[in-house]
This record gives C-alpha cells, sequence and structure tokens, in this order.
C-alpha cells in the first residue's frame, strides 16, 4: 500500500469568477497503450495552490505492481455541471513517487496543458505539484 499527498502551486485560473477548484485524476497505463482511473482526490475548492488529503492505494491498482509503468495525473477544475475544466497533466512513475531514504520525498511535476503549449511560444507551465 502506498500512501501519498500532492499539493499544487500557481495552478491555472480556469473560473470566470474566483480561483479554481482543482482536483487530481490518476491512470494506470494499460497493456494496450490506454489508461484506466485508478484514483480521485477531493476537490480543493477557490484556490491555485491546494493541498489534498493524504490517501493510500494498493501499489497493484496504481501500476499493477510494475514500478516502472507509467502513471498519469491530470488536474482538472471542478465545474458544478460536471463539465470540469483540464488544466494539465504528468505523468511519473511508483518508483520515481517512492525514491529516497525516507517517507516524506517531495518532487515538484510541470503540469502541462499540451494544448496550450503548442499555441504559446513563451509557455512554461499551468503550475505545479
Amino acid at each position: 500500500i502506498a500512501t501519498m499527498q500532492f499539493c499544487g502551486n500557481k495552478l491555472d485560473k480556469k473560473d470566470f469568477f474566483g480561483k479554481s477548484d482543482p482536483f487530481l485524476v490518476f491512470y494506470r497505463s494499460n497493456e494496450d497503450g490506454s489508461f484506466t482511473i485508478s484514483h480521485k482526490t477531493e476537490v480543493v475548492k477557490n484556490t491555485l495552490n491546494p493541498a489534498w488529503q493524504p490517501f493510500s492505494i494498493p501499489v497493484r491498482t496504481l501500476c499493477n505492481g510494475d514500478f516502472d509503468r507509467t502513471i498519469k495525473v491530470d488536474v482538472y477544475d471542478w465545474d458544478r455541471d460536471g463539465s470540469h475544466d483540464f488544466i494539465g497533466e504528468f505523468t511519473t512513475s511508483y518508483r520515481e513517487l517512492a525514491r529516497g531514504q525516507n517517507q516524506f520525498n517531495i518532487y515538484e511535476f510541470q503540469v502541462i496543458n499540451p494544448k496550450k503549449k503548442a499555441k504559446k511560444k513563451k509557455y512554461v507551465n499551468s503550475g505545479t505539484v
């Protein structure tokens, strides 16, 4: 079982009034290259710098026991009508997340929105997680 906690920093603002209501969706990559949802975090309301609650997940659910298998994480802005806005994504692996000597590993992932990256030459990221 893996216990993890994530926080975001300077995520893109998606709501016209107020800030975003971000949440994360974790996907396990399948043998055929498709992805299956393995976990969703709770929504953190009205912030661009969210701190999600720690969660525990079986490693098998996260990566099918393959520590090098790609884990994709999408960042969304929650909308009441269900049409959640895509903020960006990043990929990692369980091995990368679990690396280090202690239980408090800290990593920073660039949240990238491919559409924005293709349109804007000076695009850096849509925040970090």
